[in-house]
C-alpha cells in the first residue's frame, strides 16, 4: 500500500475536514480528497461520515485509523533506528501533556529540547485532563507531561518537579482593597475561581502543614480557562488561586504579589509518564535524561517565556 494514502487518511482524521487539513500541512485539497477516494475504492467501504461541517471516521475508518498510526509508528521508528546507526538523536518525538498548564510546563521544556538535539522533530498534542490512558495509547505518543500522580500502574512515572497553589493578585487590587491578613478576611475580597467539570475549584490551604482551611470564595469571575484567571488578576480583578511556576514571570515583573504567602496548598508533582517498553530509541532516552536535567536548572535556562502584561489605557 502507497504510505502517502495512509498519511493523508490520518492527516484528513486528525483535522476532520479536508479543508483544515489541507491548510495545517499546505496540501491541495485535491490531492487529500483523491487519497481519500483512492482508499475507500481500495477497501469497497466509506471510512468518514459528514456529519454537519466535520468528517467524522466511521466505525470501519476508527479501525484503519488505529493500524494507519501504528504503521507511522513503525515507519518512524525504522527511521529513527538507521540515524542511531550514525549515533544521532533524531526522528519525531510525540508528546502529550494533560492539565490547563501545559502551554506552560511543555512549550518551554521542549523548546529547549529542540535547541540541544536539532534533528529531532516535534508532534506535540495536547489533552484533556480526563482524557483516558487508553485514547492516549492509540495516539502512540511517546511520553506525557502530568499534572499530579497518574492513577494507573501500568505506565512508569518520572517526577521533573514539584509546585504548589497559592493566591496572588495584583498590587492595584491590594492598594484598592487590602492585603487580607488570615484567610477569614478572603470572606471580604473578589475570588477568581477555576470551574472543573463538576464543581468549582475550592481553594485548600495550610500554614506549616498544620493548621488548614478548605475555602470557596465570592467569585466575581468564573472559568474553566486558568489563562483567564491569570489575566483577571493582573488586570487587578481579584485573587487567584494558581501554582507558583504559572506565575513565576507576572511576579517577576512585579504584575503580581503573593497574598497570605504562608498559606499554600500541598506539593503536586509534575510527572513525564511513559509505557513500559522493551525497545526504547536513543531519541527518547534523550528526551527523558534532558527533562530530568531540565527542571534541576531551569533557573539557568534562557529561553523565551510568555505571560500576561498590564497596559496602560
Amino acid at each position: 500500500m502507497d504510505l502517502s494514502l495512509i498519511d493523508c487518511f490520518v492527516k484528513v482524521a486528525d483535522s476532520r475536514s479536508i479543508s483544515a487539513a489541507s491548510r495545517r500541512h499546505r496540501l491541495p485539497k485535491s490531492t487529500l480528497s483523491h487519497k481519500i477516494r483512492q482508499l475507500e475504492d481500495e477497501f469497497g467501504i466509506e471510512l468518514f461520515v459528514r456529519e454537519g461541517h466535520q468528517l467524522h471516521v466511521t466505525d470501519a475508518g476508527a479501525e484503519f485509523l488505529r493500524y494507519a498510526r501504528l504503521i507511522q509508528s513503525n515507519c518512524d521508528d525504522a527511521a529513527t533506528a538507521m540515524a542511531e546507526m550514525r549515533q544521532e538523536v533524531a526522528g519525531t518525538l510525540r508528546v502529550g501533556s494533560t492539565g490547563e498548564f501545559g502551554t506552560t510546563i511543555t512549550s518551554e521544556l521542549l523548546y529547549a529540547f529542540r535547541q540541544q538535539y536539532p534533528q529531532v522533530n516535534l508532534d506535540v498534542v495536547f489533552l484533556s485532563s480526563r482524557q483516558p490512558f487508553s485514547d492516549v495509547t492509540e495516539q502512540a505518543l511517546d511520553g506525557i507531561f502530568h499534572w499530579g500522580e497518574p492513577s494507573d500502574v501500568d505506565y512508569i512515572s518520572r517526577r521533573l518537579s514539584v509546585s504548589s497553589y497559592g493566591l496572588f493578585a495584583s498590587p492595584h487590587y491590594i492598594a484598592r482593597h487590602g492585603q487580607p491578613d488570615n484567610p477569614d478576611a478572603l470572606a471580604g475580597h473578589r475570588g477568581l475561581v477555576f470551574r472543573q467539570p463538576t464543581r468549582l475549584q475550592s481553594w485548600y490551604l495550610t500554614q506549616s502543614g498544620e493548621d488548614e482551611v478548605d475555602l470557596l470564595p465570592t467569585a466575581t469571575c468564573t472559568t474553566n480557562d486558568y489563562w483567564t484567571i491569570k489575566y483577571f488578576a493582573v488586570a487587578g480583578e481579584g485573587i487567584a488561586y494558581l501554582p507558583d511556576f504559572f506565575v513565576e514571570t507576572e511576579r517577576q515583573a512585579g504584575l503580581l504579589e503573593p497574598v497570605l504567602s504562608d498559606w499554600r496548598s500541598p506539593q503536586t508533582a509534575i510527572n513525564l509518564i511513559y509505557s513500559r517498553r522493551r525497545h526504547v530509541s536513543k531519541r527518547f532516552k534523550a528526551f527523558v535524561d534532558f527533562c530530568i536535567d531540565f527542571y534541576r536548572d531551569r533557573d539557568r535556562v534562557k529561553i523565551p517565556r510568555y505571560y500576561v502584561e498590564r497596559v496602560s489605557l
